[in-house]
C-alpha cells in the first residue's frame, strides 16, 4: 500500500524485532532523528553503488592518506606522481601529524577508473601507512569511499 503525500511516497516495511532492534540502536547511534532518514540514507546507498560500477563515470574525488615522511623519500615519490597526473590533480593540502608523520590530501577530478588507479598508485607507494578515495558524482551528488590499507 503506498499512501502519496505532498513530495513523498509512505510505505510499509517489515522487519523481525531483532533486526528493528538493531537497526533503531545503530541509527540512534549515528543521530537519525528518524527512521525513515535512515531508510532514505540506506536506499540512496544502495542506488550510489551503481556508479560505482560505471567506470566512465564522471567524478570528484579526494585522495587521503596518511603516510612516514622520512621512509624511502614517499614525500618526494607523491610530488612527482602529482605532477605526472597535473591534469587530474586540482590541488592538494599537506598537513604534518607529528615529528614523522603526514597528511596528503589530493583533490581530483576525472572518470571514476582513472581516480581508481591513481588512488591505487599514491596508496601503493612504500611508506604510505592508510589511503582512502572518497568520490562524489558531480551528476547525482552521491558519495563513494574506497580504503586502502597497507
Amino acid at each position: 500500500m503506498f499512501v502519496i503525500m505532498t513530495g513523498v511516497t509512505r510505505i510499509g516495511v517489515s522487519l523481525e524485532p531483532n533486526l528493528l532492534q538493531a537497526f533503531d540502536d545503530d541509527i540512534a547511534k549515528k543521530g537519525y532523528s528518524s527512521r525513515s532518514e535512515a531508510l532514505r540514507d540506506l536506499v540512496r546507498d544502495s542506488l550510489a553503488e551503481n556508479e560505482w560500477k560505471n567506470e566512465d563515470e564522471w567524478m570528484v574525488g579526494t585522495v587521503v592518506i596518511v603516510y612516514d615522511h622520512t621512509a624511502f623519500a614517499v614525500g618526494e615519490k607523491i610530488t612527482e606522481i602529482e605532477h605526472h597526473h597535473h591534469h587530474l590533480v586540482k590541488t592538494s593540502v599537506h598537513v604534518h601529524l607529528d615529528e614523522t608523520k603526514c597528511m596528503e590530501i589530493l583533490i581530483c577530478e576525472d572518470k571514476l577508473s582513472v581516480l581508481k588507479d591513481f588512488a591505487d598508485e599514491v596508496t601503493s607507494l612504500k611508506g604510505v601507512l592508510r589511503g582512502r578515495l572518497t568520490m562524489v558524482a558531480p551528476s547525482t551528488g552521491n558519495m563513494h569511499h574506497i580504503g586502502h590499507r597497507n
